[in-house]
Formats: structure tokens, C-alpha cells, sequence
């Protein structure tokens, strides 16, 4: 599964990001690594399975250790999740949900789920779907950048 976040203004996948910050997180926790260090580090990890420019390299540091210092001061930030088949619908609602976040300065682990079985887990029957931890704020139509906005603020 690969993750989306920001860097440079850019909507980026990363495959592996989240068990990468996983693992930054926890060393984070028994060694004392501070957040430079710890955005250097996941980089290293990101690297292993993502091709990384050497000329965006500063950027990805940078975008990394928001995301680490983020989650460090709101920690339990609930996942995002965009539910669909990838169709123009989702990518719209997934981009939409990317420039809310950019705008708000949020950091936010979101996952766009293609599964079908995975979306009917959810419970969710027509898709574009947007949920946030697991409860579902819609199915079936793409709310309005000012709902999500308003969404976002009150879940996250």
C-alpha cells in the first residue's frame, strides 16, 4: 500500500511509508533521535523501496520531519481514508482532501483504498467514500472543499 503526503506542494505516493514511520517512530522512542536525525533515517527507509531524485532530497527531509514533529504533538491523529476504484470520482476526493490538508498546514496519514473487498469491510456500499479513523463522513457523492475543511477540523 502506498501512502500520500505533501512534498514541495506535490501529492506524493510513497510504497511503505507507513510501517517506515512506524519504525521512526519507535526509534524515536528508545533512542532519543531528534527530528532531523529521525527525517534522515526514514528517508534511508523510503529509499529502499521508492525512488527518491537526488534534487528532491531536501524537500522529502524537510516534509518528513513536519510529518514526525506532527504526529509528536498530535499524537492519535486518525487515518484518512479515500474509498474507490481509482475512478475520476476518488482521485477528485482525494485530491480535494490533499488541498484541504496543505491549506490547514495538517499532517495526516491518508490511504486510498482500491480493494473491493477491503471497501465492503468497511461497509461502504457506493464509492467515492471519505472516513476518517473509521467513521464514514461519506458515501456515493464528493462533498465540498469547505465540508471537508469543516469535517477534517472536527475529526482531527
Amino acid at each position: 500500500m502506498s501512502n500520500k503526503i505533501i512534498i514541495a506542494g506535490r501529492s506524493v505516493g510513497i510504497f511503505g511509508f507507513e510501517a517506515a514511520l512506524s519504525r521512526i517512530r519507535k526509534l524515536m522512542k528508545e533512542s532519543g533521535l531528534q527530528f532531523d536525525q529521525a527525517a534522515a533515517k526514514l528517508l534511508e527507509l523510503v529509499e529502499e523501496k521508492n525512488y527518491v531524485p537526488a534534487s528532491a532530497r531536501k524537500d522529502y527531509l524537510k516534509a518528513f520531519e513536519k510529518i514526525l514533529k506532527g504526529s509528536r504533538e498530535s499524537s492519535g491523529t486518525k487515518p484518512i481514508r479515500i474509498l474507490g476504484p481509482g475512478c475520476s470520482g476518488c482521485n477528485k476526493l482525494e485530491q480535494m482532501v490533499l488541498e484541504v490538508l496543505a491549506e490547514e498546514k495538517v499532517a495526516a496519514d491518508i490511504y486510498h483504498v482500491t480493494d473491493r473487498d477491503e471497501i465492503w469491510r468497511y461497509g461502504v456500499t457506493k464509492t467515492p467514500a471519505l472516513l476518517v479513523g473509521d467513521e464514514i463522513l461519506s458515501s456515493g457523492t464528493i462533498p465540498t472543499s469547505a465540508q471537508i475543511r469543516q469535517w477534517l477540523k472536527e475529526e482531527l
